[in-house]
């Protein structure tokens, strides 16, 4: 009994040295904080309107065009804000007023004065690096509870304004799907007209998964009441055990009872991006059962926790990068979090690209870039003793 509180000191020692550094907060990291804070929130306000005059360009022919009420152009882009801002703005903004912030200490050898008078560069740093840890920790719960629900929302705004534009994206064409007792190929689901135009194709399986039936129809429509299929033009053929055709039949018009109906087939509700963890698992059942792909579903269930990681990345190289700057802060600041933001997102599309379809393992695709990252950035501090 009285070895387990000693486990515990470690512990307690660490969060009372911090609590001593922190509390109450000495006039170094006041100041420090201030002048980032100020730069930080500046930067995501003018971010943030420079994202969305960008969103109102890209949809200024859904704005102009749509036949639906103009109060849900402010909807569409009030609910596009969360994703734009969890998304680019936060780890833009705070890799560029870090390292500005930094940078411009270094630049007017504040940073040097500092570590002169005994302080190290980590401890000049530690409210900066404590703050990210604290963004990313409020990035993930926000995506979670926050981003995820209004994407949806947003979503639903962008198909109330492109309805009636011909761009049908709730159809679909040339699906292919397991069904309780056999599969099923369909060119063109309308869920308006709520039929099957173009080709209605069904493999009946046996109980071994050999083939017993396959019907073929030009049209399909589904009574509810009934719940019968009509079909119109169907070629119907049997097989024996021996995978032999033993008839082949044709009609104008038949009806069929099939385990499944129309909704079995429409588009889900939302994307990935639109689901919580617990909604991303049951998305994954639904897929397994129904013989689709859900690399992009694991992929995601992942990024719930990496893409806020990106948020102590840019904290860390923010940092190095002040710390290294010899000239004018703004520029190189600028110059700095535009090419590590591009890198950052060229190398995690491409491995969540890799992984979506499988040639690597979905957390191995996700994870990969925040690792490389964050190794990277632990080496620098190591070998420069930062």
């Amino acid at each position: 009994m009285s070895a387990f509180p000693l486990k515990l000191d470690p512990i307690k020692s660490f969060f009372r040295y911090w609590k001593k550094e922190f509390f109450p907060l000495k006039i170094l990291d006041k100041y420090l904080f201030g002048e980032f804070f100020k730069i930080f929130i500046g930067t995501v306000v003018l971010l943030t309107g420079i994202m969305l005059l960008s969103l109102v360009n890209d949809n200024m022919r859904n704005f102009t065009t749509t036949k639906a009420p103009r109060y849900h152009v402010a909807l569409f882009l009030v609910y596009s804000l969360p994703k734009i801002i969890s998304t680019t703005v936060v780890s833009m903004s705070l890799m560029f007023s870090i390292c500005f912030t930094v940078g411009q200490f270094s630049v007017n050898k504040e940073l040097v004065s500092m570590m002169a008078a005994g302080v190290s560069f980590f401890r000049i740093v530690a409210p900066l690096i404590l703050f990210g840890i604290l963004m990313w920790i409020i990035m993930l719960l926000g995506t979670e509870f926050i981003v995820r629900p209004v994407n949806k929302l947003a979503k639903i705004e962008h198909d109330t304004l492109t309805e009636g534009m011909g761009t049908l994206a709730n159809s679909v064409y040339q699906f292919h799907v397991k069904g309780k007792e056999g599969f099923y190929y369909l060119y063109f689901y309308d869920p308006d007209k709520d039929e099957i135009n173009g080709g209605f194709n069904y493999i009946r399986l046996r109980p071994d998964g050999s083939p017993e039936t396959v019907i073929s129809s030009l049209k399909a429509k589904y009574n509810y009441e009934t719940r019968i299929w009509k079909m119109k033009r169907v070629e119907e053929w049997h097989f024996d055990n021996d995978l032999n055709l033993s008839s082949q039949e044709s009609f104008d018009e038949k009806e069929y009872e099939l385990p499944e109906d129309p909704t079995y087939f429409k588009v889900p509700a939302g994307s990935v991006e639109e689901m919580n963890l617990i909604q991303l698992g049951e998305e994954q059942k639904r897929r397994i059962q129904k013989g689709l792909p859900y690399g992009d579903v694991l992929t995601e269930k992942h990024s719930v926790f990496a893409l806020p990681m990106m948020t102590i990345i840019v904290t860390l190289i923010g940092t190095i990068a002040g710390y290294f700057t010899k000239k004018t802060a703004g520029v190189a600041s600028l110059g700095i979090t535009i090419g590590v933001v591009l890198i950052y997102y060229i190398f995690n599309s491409a491995g969540k690209s890799l992984g979506e379809n499988g040639v690597i393992p979905a957390f191995l695709g996700v994870w990969l870039t925040p690792g490389m990252f964050l190794g990277l950035c632990f080496w620098m501090f190591r070998r420069m003793n930062l």
